[in-house]
């Protein structure tokens, strides 16, 4: 997995693990991430939504911390479960995780 830190997110890219390996690395290390939002950004690999089952443990995790979690993908978002946020590019994740902002800033 790559990372990239951008202020207040943190952007992760698939490298050569399965899914599940990433979620579970990504697991690993949420402990030093609890103040960073995060975009796992699957845009150039071609998914389908069943792929995106490992990560949905973590989308709640950082929900329940008051952080948001991304997916940037180019997949079908109606067959996504409600608990992830599936976007079709970055800066949508990005613009994304300002709504979410500031919706927590005025206590939604």
């Amino acid at each position: 997995m790559k990372t990239e830190d951008k202020d207040t997110t943190i952007i992760i890219k698939k490298d050569s693990e399965s899914f599940e390996e990433l979620a579970i690395q990504i697991g690993e290390q949420l402990s030093s991430m609890t103040d960073k939002n995060i975009i796992i950004d699957l845009d150039d690999i071609e998914i389908r939504p069943s792929s995106l089952i490992p990560f949905e443990e973590l989308a709640r995790f950082q929900m329940s911390q008051k952080k948001s979690f991304v997916i940037v993908a180019d997949i079908d978002f109606d067959e996504v479960d409600d608990a992830m946020i599936v976007v079709p590019t970055l800066q949508e994740a990005f613009d994304m995780i300002q709504m979410e902002e500031i919706e927590r800033d005025l206590g939604f």
